[in-house]
Order: C-alpha cells, then structure tokens, then sequence
C-alpha cells in the first residue's frame, strides 16, 4: 500500500471537512457518517448501558476506499453521538483495510473482532482475509491485541476458500464464546464456519456452521447467530442467490432463517426462510441483544447500483435504518421500530373513522411518520402518493386481494441505476402479511422510507427529491374506511422527558 492510514489522520481530515459536505440528501434522524462512505454496521453493542454502533467508513471519499471503522454511542439508540474513529487499516495484517466483524463486553472491556483484508492486485487467488481483535477499556479508543490475527488461512477446514473468509460474529453460550464466520467453498458455495474461544483471545475451529444450500448463493457475507425467544435464527447476506421459480439473479439478499443448530455436531438446520426486508436498501443488518430482547440494523442501501450523493460530490453515501426490536410471536417473527422513537415525535395528530372517496388528502405539510390502521371488511385497493412542489413522487400501492405493497419510485428526477445494465431500479414488491386487519407505519426522511406491515412485514427503500414532500393523497376507487390516522414529525433535537 502506498497510503497509511491513521486514526488520527482520519480524525483529522473528519474534523476539518465536514462542514463541506452537502445535506440536501442527508437523512434528518436515520443515522450516516457526518462524512464520506459507510457500508456494513459493525460492533453493534451494549457497553455500560449504551448502544455503540460501529460501521464500515472511509472518510475520505464518497466511495468505497480502505475500510476504517466508524464509531457512535446512543443512550437508546436513535439519537447518536458521534465518536472519534475507532480502527483504521495501520498495521501489515489489515493495511487492505479493517472489513466487518462484532463487539461484545467482556470485563468490563469492548472486544470487537474484525476481519483483517489483504488484496493482492495482480492476483485475486492470493488475496487473503484473516480475524483481529481489538480490545477497549472505555469503550472509544481501541488497542490491536499483539498476537494479532488470532484466525488465518490455516484456521479454515479443507474444502474451503482461502481467500473469501469474513465478518465474523460474536455470541456466548454456556460460559464459552462462539463466533460465526462468512465463508464459501472451493466451489463457489456458500457456508457459515464456526469457531470457539475462552478468552475471545485463543481461538479454534469448531465446524461448518451452517453448510451449503441454495439460498446461501456463492458466499455468505456478515452472518449473525441470535435467539429470538426460544427459537434460533441465523440472519445473513448471500451473494449471488438465484431464485429457482422466477430465474431472478440476487447479487445480494438478506435472509431471515429460523432453524435449529444440534449443539453435538454443531450444525445449524434450516426450517424455515424469509427475506427480512422486502425492500432495494437494505443489507448486512446486525444484531445486538438487549434486556428487552434483539435489535438490528442495517445498511440502508444496497451494492451494485447508483449512488446520486456521490454522484452529485455531496461528499456523503450511505445511511442505516432504524433500528427494529425483533420478537417472535409464537407464530411468527415480528419486528418494529424500538420505542425510544416515540420520545422524538411532535405535532402528532390522530384522527378517527374517516372515509376516502375517490381522494383523501392525509398531510399538505413535510411529515415524517404515518401510522394508518384499517378493519379488514373495509379494504379495497388504494395508492399512497407522496409528492412534492416539483411534481416528483413516491407511489405505494395496496392490492387488497395479495394483500401486498408495491413501491415505486420511478417518478423521482434523480434515478437510481444499475451499475452494470444502467436500468432503472425503481420498483419492488412486499409478500403478503397475516391477519384481516391492516396497520401500516411508514417513517419518512429526507431520502428514505421504511414501511411496517402488521410488525411483520418491512420494506425499505432510498430515493432522491429535489424538494421536501408537501402533500401526502390516499386515492381508491372504491369507499375505503381508516379506523385511526396519525401523523408526527421527528426532531432529534427535542428535549427528552429523562
């Protein structure tokens, strides 16, 4: 590498340039860096009562470049502080860059463990990936464990790639820490490997976590083992999946699997499988175990296609959704924005039994949260439109019979492409929720929506607008009722009760 990177060069350059960035795009309570590129959320933890959110970042571009790891801490995480940054690729075993991994408490010190990437530019079967630890006594400024890397190429079982082997996951069970390790065979098939350690310093090969089958694609990238009340769940990102009815190639997808792992063999066995979030923005979601059970959250974007804030030298690309309690049921799993949203609302109004005929207009203001709820005997077809002074739009349309959304953003100015064909990615589609009943939210930013489904179905999606939304119109063609309406807008800013 003919660049070194520093903390305290990047730290530097963060202070000394964000003033620069363009905000037209940038989201007013989703979290994003105060500048440069972010992917993957990284470390996502509970440290001495707050949330640390770690996060794949260079700085220093609009783009992808050697991955540092950002750093923020919330008391309930919504409102984040942002913190100096907490790696960056200095030492001969990550100068490709510090790539995605976990934290976890031990002690009363942060452990995070992240994977150390080395390219080799003029031979990709030479590149290598391998596992670090960085450890904190306070939980912002971090110290390379010396024995670094604690995980190589000869830590992987044979059969496996040697040069794909990355983001690993950090869980506990049974006084013994455990962490789960993207992976793929020699063969190009994806696979979850799965390691063991007593001091998270000293670490062995246990398994082939989960083995190949054809959800997982050609590899599988930041994979998260987590109970959701009794049952177990593996919530990942496949590459190159490709669906067997429709013959639809999925560069990338995140699953939602519930299983079962028998703990002597230590193999993981898929039951059942879902994508957890119907939308185009959304991959590498992680999780963090609460007192009040899981949250995740994800990056709010997707590879592969445009990226307009970086077109446009914003200076920015790339956010995080919010984070999503998930909870199972005793049917089925389901997920929600965390509670602490509510201390950030105002100006909310609720309104009863209303009737759309034809047209409703629900807001002619900027909103940025919608919670409709609907008895079942009253639905019919309807479009949600979200439209601004430059006659752009968002479309959500219900299909009553489906009982599925579809999401348009196609009458947007600024489009997003694919990188590869240049077509528009405009469109997507929910699968449909249970029950008769319908409750919908959708949280609104500046260049992003998140639509819940009876807590159980999610779609998220980016866009870019010239203007702010002014006027929000529910249209039917048939009389359609709304049991409750309530709209409020979200200011970090607010002063909290506690």
């Amino acid at each position: 590498m003919t660049e070194k990177f520093t903390i305290e060069k990047a730290n530097d350059f963060i202070e000394s340039n964000t003033e620069k960035v363009n905000k037209k795009y940038y989201p007013a309570y989703h979290f994003a860096a105060p500048i440069g590129w972010i992917n993957d959320p990284n470390g996502f933890a509970m440290y001495k009562d707050e949330y640390h959110l770690f996060y794949q970042y260079y700085p220093y571009n609009s783009q992808w470049g050697p991955m540092h790891w950002g750093h923020a801490k919330s008391k309930d995480a919504i409102k984040w502080e942002h913190l100096d940054v907490a790696l960056a690729p200095d030492e001969k075993y990550d100068q490709g860059g510090c790539f995605s991994g976990s934290a976890i408490e031990k002690d009363g010190k942060l452990y995070v463990m992240y994977t150390g990437h080395l390219p080799d530019e003029t031979d990709e079967k030479l590149t290598r990936q391998n596992q670090n630890i960085a450890i904190s006594n306070d939980g912002i400024t971090f110290e390379k464990y010396k024995n670094n890397p604690v995980l190589t190429e000869n830590d992987i079982p044979e059969g496996s790639s040697i040069v794909d082997y990355r983001d690993p996951k950090i869980f506990k069970k049974d006084n013994l820490y455990y962490c789960v390790i993207g992976s793929k065979t020699n063969d190009n098939k994806g696979q979850v490997l799965l390691y063991k350690s007593k001091d998270l310093l000293d670490w062995e090969y246990v398994s082939v976590f989960f083995p190949y089958n054809k959800f997982l694609g050609t590899m599988v990238e930041c994979p998260d083992f987590v109970q959701i009340g009794e049952k177990e769940y593996f919530i990942l990102s496949a590459m190159n999946y490709e669906d067997e009815k429709t013959g639809k190639l999925y560069n990338h997808i995140s699953w939602l699997i519930e299983g079962e792992v028998d703990w002597n063999s230590y193999v993981f066995n898929m039951n059942t499988i879902q994508k957890i979030d119907e939308g185009l923005d959304f991959y590498a979601p992680q999780t963090v175990v609460t007192k009040e059970g899981p949250v995740a959250i994800s990056w709010m974007q997707a590879w592969g296609k445009s990226f307009p804030s970086n077109e446009q030298a914003h200076g920015w690309a790339g956010q995080m959704t919010l984070p999503r309690k998930l909870e199972y049921d005793g049917q089925r799993l389901k997920q929600k924005i965390i509670q602490n949203i509510e201390s950030y609302k105002y100006n909310q109004i609720d309104k009863y039994d209303i009737s759309c005929n034809n047209q409703l207009i629900l807001s002619q203001k900027s909103i940025q949260y919608l919670n409709m709820k609907f008895e079942g005997n009253q639905l019919k077809d309807f479009k949600i439109k979200l439209s601004n002074k430059t006659n752009e739009e968002i479309v959500l349309s219900y299909n009553h019979l489906e009982k599925i959304f579809y999401f348009s953003r196609e009458l947007t100015k600024v489009q997003i492409v694919d990188e590869k064909s240049k077509e528009t990615v405009g469109a997507s589609k929910t699968i449909p929720y249970s029950g008769e009943n319908l409750n919908i939210e959708l949280f609104i930013d500046t260049s992003s929506i998140e639509l819940f489904i009876n807590d159980e179905v999610a779609i998220t999606n980016t866009f870019y607008l010239d203007e702010v939304f002014t006027e929000i119109v529910l249209e039917s063609l048939e009389e359609i009722k709304i049991e409750k309406l309530s709209t409020a807008n979200i200011d970090l800013n607010l002063e909290k009760d506690n």
